[in-house]
């Protein structure tokens, strides 16, 4: 490779290169570029941040880089590893290393080596590559595993044969890389990768580093190929044996990727949605109450995530209610309490036109609508006590909803009709 393939990195990305470059070599270390960025710059895919890796103390040359650059930085010591945070970018150093797997599933022992040791840790040939960031050949591509090879051919394989043992977790990424890049396993890679799974391989992995992969694999564009691909090989046997998908739950993954387009596109500017939410709760919605809710609590989700996605199993029925005529102001009350997660989620589940309706509704319109009158209007008509006059607004907002209030001199109309009805 030549330096033609940094070139179509941003100027910002192009420039850290640079710089890390002259301090490396200051320092005497030898820095590269490494994994799935490398592969990035082979297919012409975008990237969005950089893996670096570095023959000499890491933590130290990202300190010197970052009072160069005037930028603030993390340091990790236990992993030896620092971040550099430079504009909306974040830059991730390690120090060349190899690992040793205790046992199978668990986490590796490191230890300081060198590039080639450092390469053979990784989970497949395509993200064991390298561009050299050394001023001797600065540009050139390092590949001792064939990697590009592999990505010439559209093929997924593992370096060495425990490789699925040591790290179940890379089942999870040989799937996603699979569909990702529409590119299949290769076949000693693919008995391998069965053979693991029969042997019970991811439930040896715990469960918080689980859902990490997990979130991964769930947040990838048009997931429903990807959760097709894992079910046929694996069954979800890892979140629970006991979680079965049919036909249904499959035309609900592809009513799902449809929504949440929609709703990324329609609401830019509001709360962004987690869509991995949405594919999770689908996967497990045919489990029992009391083993969905083991699952959730098991996987560790943050307390928000957890509330989501429990809303979400336990909501179902109050939703399905809304699959009738009813008033903005009663659509309102039944939908202003959910996540966009969970209201996607509906949307996608019932595919009944009237609630599809009245949710569209509450997302396009209900949930932006607000009233122009304030406290300070209430007052100047009288109205002195702070708890009443919430009443009021609240009302007011209800009646606003309902009747299409416009105008401030309207809805100000309507308010007086509240105070007159509740002095009466």
């Amino acid at each position: 490779m030549t330096n033609s393939r940094l070139k179509k990195l941003t100027p910002q990305f192009k420039n850290i290169l640079r710089v890390s470059s002259k301090i490396a070599q200051k320092s005497g270390y030898n820095i590269y570029l490494v994994g799935g960025v490398v592969r990035d710059l082979l297919l012409n895919r975008p990237v969005f941040d950089l893996d670096i890796a570095v023959e000499g103390d890491a933590i130290l040359l990202v300190k010197r880089l970052a009072e160069y650059l005037n930028k603030s930085f993390r340091k990790h010591h236990s992993f030896g590893t620092a971040t550099l945070y430079y504009g909306n970018h974040k830059i991730d150093f390690a120090t060349a290393r190899q690992e040793k797997y205790p046992h199978y599933g668990a986490l590796p022992k490191v230890r300081v080596s060198f590039l080639e040791k450092d390469l053979a840790r990784r989970d497949f040939s395509i993200n064991a590559m390298a561009i050299s960031l050394n001023k001797k050949n600065y540009g050139q591509l390092i590949d001792f595993y064939g990697g590009r090879r592999d990505l010439k051919n559209g093929l997924i394989r593992i370096l060495y044969p425990e490789s699925f043992l040591d790290d179940p977790l890379r089942i999870l990424r040989a799937v996603r890389f699979e569909q990702r890049f529409s590119f299949r396993v290769e076949p000693k890679t693919f008995l391998l990768m069965k053979n693991a799974i029969e042997a019970g391989a991811l439930q040896l992995v715990h469960p918080h580093r689980l859902r990490n992969e997990l979130i991964l694999f769930l947040s990838e564009a048009r997931p429903y190929r990807y959760i097709k691909r894992l079910y046929s090989l694996e069954n979800f046997n890892f979140i629970d044996e006991s979680v079965i998908l049919n036909k249904n739950d499959f035309r609900f993954f592809i009513r799902a990727q449809s929504a949440i387009k929609f709703y990324k596109k329609e609401f830019k500017e509001s709360n962004e949605i987690k869509s991995w939410v949405v594919y999770l709760a689908g996967i497990l919605l045919n489990l029992s109450d009391e083993k969905y809710l083991e699952v959730i609590n098991r996987f560790g989700f943050r307390k928000n995530q957890r509330d989501q996605a429990i809303s979400i199993k336990e909501d179902l029925g109050k939703i399905k209610k809304l699959d009738h005529k009813r008033k903005a102001s009663d659509i309102y009350k039944r939908l202003k309490s959910y996540s966009p997660e969970a209201l996607v989620f509906f949307y996608a589940y019932f595919p009944k036109k009237n609630l599809r309706k009245n949710i569209r509704l509450f997302l396009e319109v209900l949930s932006q609508q607000k009233i122009k009158v304030k406290g300070r209007d209430l007052k100047k008509i009288g109205i002195q006590s702070s708890s009443f006059m919430g009443e009021v607004l609240k009302e007011l907002f209800y009646r606003k909803l309902d009747k299409g209030l416009k105008t401030k001199g309207q809805e100000l109309k309507e308010a007086k009709e509240i105070i007159k009805t509740n002095k009466s």
